[in-house]
């Protein structure tokens, strides 16, 4: 069994359906995981959510979301004009306006949205959309699950985290006192235990989407 962790798609559909072809899936073993930020910004939230969704259907339990802030953003939206705002300055209009053109609209949607995590834990990795605490995943807040950037300082010490949120030009495994090394499409890893992996390449920024791909006690990332 792989465990598929892709970053944040901001509505980049063409580019999702890329990746999914190139690391393939097995829709009936495989376990998948989103870095949240799904929607705004991009041409095709719409699609990206629809997509995502009927993988959920599929998958149950072994698709595990995790919420962005931008998903936070689009909920605080709901009857608050300045919230609003806000949403909509960050790519929110583009996501409306996807919707839209389906005869849709993300409040329908609301509860879905909701129910996504803050993080996740396996005995191997953390995964979250931001970052944690540096007194640990226990001690964070919400806040910092779903803004934080510091840990693309390369400070962070504790248990691998894998996160997304803040743009870089290539994935990057960062080990602690500002050391860094950049992960090469298609190469393998040994899985780390400790630093912080990041997979925000910049899709909708005209950068790349990424995945990371984890088998065993070994990983490798995967580039479109």
């Amino acid at each position: 069994m792989k465990t598929i962790i892709i970053g944040d798609i901001h509505g980049c559909y063409k580019q999702l359906t890329r990746l999914l072809h190139k690391v393939r899936p097995d829709w009936l073993r495989d376990q998948m995981i989103f870095l949240g930020d799904l929607m705004d910004r991009g041409p095709q939230s719409w699609e990206v959510f629809d997509l995502v969704r009927k993988i959920r259907l599929e998958m149950g339990e072994r698709c595990i979301l995790i919420k962005g802030n931008h998903e936070q953003m689009m909920l605080d939206a709901a009857g608050d004009r300045m919230m609003m705002n806000l949403w909509y300055t960050n790519g929110g209009e583009k996501t409306v306006r996807s919707f839209k053109k389906h005869g849709d609209q993300t409040w329908n949607h609301r509860e879905w949205f909701e129910r996504m995590r803050l993080f996740y834990e396996t005995e191997q990795f953390l995964c979250v959309h931001g970052g944690i605490s540096p007194d640990g995943v226990e001690n964070s807040d919400e806040d910092t699950f779903l803004w934080d950037r510091s840990m693309v300082d390369g400070d962070y010490g504790g248990k691998l985290a894998i996160i997304g949120h803040t743009p870089i030009s290539r994935p990057v495994y960062l080990y602690g006192r500002g050391r860094r090394m950049e992960l090469e499409d298609g190469k393998e890893y040994s899985l780390p235990e400790t630093g912080c992996i990041c997979l925000d390449t910049g899709c909708v920024f005209g950068g790349y989407l990424t995945a990371m791909v984890v088998e065993g006690g070994k990983f490798e990332v995967a580039v479109v």
